[in-house]
């Protein structure tokens, strides 16, 4: 039997899902089938996603990751799109990061819940330098950016 509790939180998700922003900041655990590659054999990774479109049938959004450091193990063609952000930005950060323009990654309407949701990019001049970065970035592939409605 399902509790009144179970069905206002299912409610509430929904409600949320249904009204996911562009911009809007999410902390998702993610895996492999997102683009995400775990550390230390775990099998997901919690990561901010910023929000910043979605597929023609509003089940898939596809949006960017926050990293606290950029990996300069990596190509030039990914450290030179990891934009910084600070904490005075997006409060909701623990300390000064990173966006990674370089790669959109995607997830399921599913995975975003109330339980998720940190905050926002609240900032317009920030977010359409985020966007901006994305559209500049060679290892973006434009077909996604038409996928998301970016471009």
């Amino acid at each position: 039997m399902t509790n009144i509790g179970d069905l206002l939180g299912n409610a509430a998700n929904e409600l949320l899902q249904s009204n996911i922003n562009v911009g809007d900041v999410y902390l998702l655990n993610l895996d492999p089938s997102n683009g995400i590659t775990p550390k230390n054999d775990d099998a997901t990774r919690n990561k901010f996603f910023i929000v910043l479109g979605f597929d023609n049938k509003g089940n898939v959004i596809g949006g960017l990751v926050i990293n606290s450091k950029i990996n300069y193990n990596l190509p030039p063609t990914v450290t030179d799109y990891q934009l910084p952000i600070t904490v005075k930005q997006c409060p909701f950060l623990q300390h000064n990061s990173f966006v990674n323009c370089s790669k959109i990654i995607v997830a399921k309407r599913t995975k975003f819940s109330k339980d998720t949701y940190r905050g926002e990019i609240s900032d317009t001049e920030l977010l359409k330098l985020i966007i901006d970065t994305v559209k500049e970035s060679p290892t973006v592939n434009r077909k996604q950016l038409k996928d998301f409605g970016i471009i």
